[in-house]
């Protein structure tokens, strides 16, 4: 599990720091720039992790599992699944998306 959160907070730390290319620094409230030295290791959670990914539906978290926490290829996940390539970048996309949504719902931020 250990890998795939990183990789959720290394894509969490990456959208931040394009969304922050795109609204420029002296344009942030001070409060953000307080949370952003929080560090993300104490923001994001196992529970939290977790309880997000019960969220999803059994395509997203088959993908999720192959891809981040078995760390299979879109190659060989597409062969496991038996779909095309393109149906796992699509279902890895969505399942993201989903998961991230679902985070920041239970409070946790992506900065």
């Amino acid at each position: 599990m250990r890998p795939w959160l990183y990789t959720v907070v290394r894509n969490l730390v990456i959208d931040h720091h394009r969304a922050r290319r795109i609204r420029p620094l002296e344009l942030t409230p001070v409060e953000d720039l307080d949370a952003a030295w929080d560090g993300t290791d104490s923001a994001i959670t196992s529970h939290a992790v977790l309880e997000a990914l019960r969220e999803l539906n059994e395509q997203q978290r088959t993908v999720i599992r192959l891809m981040y926490y078995l760390e299979c290829s879109v190659a060989q996940a597409a062969e496991h699944l038996g779909v095309p390539p393109g149906t796992v970048k699509s279902r890895a996309f969505y399942a993201v998306r989903a998961m991230r949504k679902a985070l920041e719902k239970q409070g946790v931020r992506g900065e």
